[in-house]
């Protein structure tokens, strides 16, 4: 299985043998629109180029590409997925034997899968089938990443007959946390309608706070911090600061 390393030196060799000057394309952006295509379940036979030049290039690329791949008798992880539901679409009597083996699938974090995966579910457990489906549209966030909201706001409609259950008291916030987080949320166009609540009631206010950059923020929310311990509020080890990802931390 190559790794994302392997990968990128087999893309410019790709480009080399698909008779392209290597000056004139980005390896990293052939590599991200040949796992794009990889996600939405296309094999290089399947794709479809495009008309701008860059979509045409990317094909060709692409093609070479899984060819070398082949002659290693190496994979990439996009392939993980692929080759099994391309194995599965053209041989029914190994989709049938597997459909028999998993008589009831449990997908979580449905709001996450990309095309790929879904077909794959799709193929091993048809409609009809003991499936059961959990996620939040509302907290789809890896569109980048090749995710389709669509996958679980259209469930209900490629599945029917299911039955949908919304789970929608919440345990760790409380009331005031929730109403704010339905006053954004509500606005997508696209969701399945849902109002959590919280048996807790109302917390303390929310406080905003708008900064020109990460230091300017860190020195705030430190500010706040000894603020907090000065006035005999809280103590240093009962405050507790959440962040979305660990690179946040470093300035804090």
């Amino acid at each position: 299985i190559y790794d994302d390393s392997d990968q990128l030196s087999l893309v410019k060799r790709a480009i080399r043998e698909a008779g392209l000057e290597p000056s004139a394309v980005n390896p990293r952006e052939m590599l991200s629109r040949i796992d794009a295509e990889k996600n939405a379940g296309r094999l290089p036979e399947q794709s479809q180029p495009g008309d701008d030049l860059k979509a045409l290039l990317a094909h060709k690329v692409y093609l070479q590409y899984q060819r070398l791949l082949r002659a290693a008798n190496a994979v990439d992880f996009g392939d993980l997925l692929l080759l099994l539901v391309d194995l599965l679409r053209k041989h029914p009597e190994l989709r049938s034997k597997y459909q028999r083996r998993f008589t009831h699938v449990l997908v979580d974090e449905f709001q996450d899968t990309n095309p790929v995966q879904y077909e794959l579910l799709r193929l091993l457990a048809p409609p009809g089938s003991n499936v059961v489906v959990v996620g939040d549209d509302d907290q789809s966030i890896y569109r980048w990443r090749g995710a389709q909201v669509d996958n679980i706001l259209g469930f209900p409609r490629d599945y029917p007959g299911c039955v949908v259950v919304k789970l929608e008291q919440n345990y760790r916030s409380d009331q005031t946390i929730l109403e704010a987080a339905h006053a954004i949320i509500s606005k997508n166009r696209r969701r399945m309608e849902k109002k959590l609540w919280s048996a807790r009631g109302k917390g303390e206010p929310l406080g905003l706070m708008i900064h020109r950059d990460e230091r300017q923020e860190a020195q705030e929310v430190a500010r706040t911090i000894h603020s907090l311990k000065n006035q005999g509020v809280t103590d240093y080890q009962l405050i507790a600061v959440f962040f979305r990802t660990y690179a946040q931390s470093r300035i804090l």
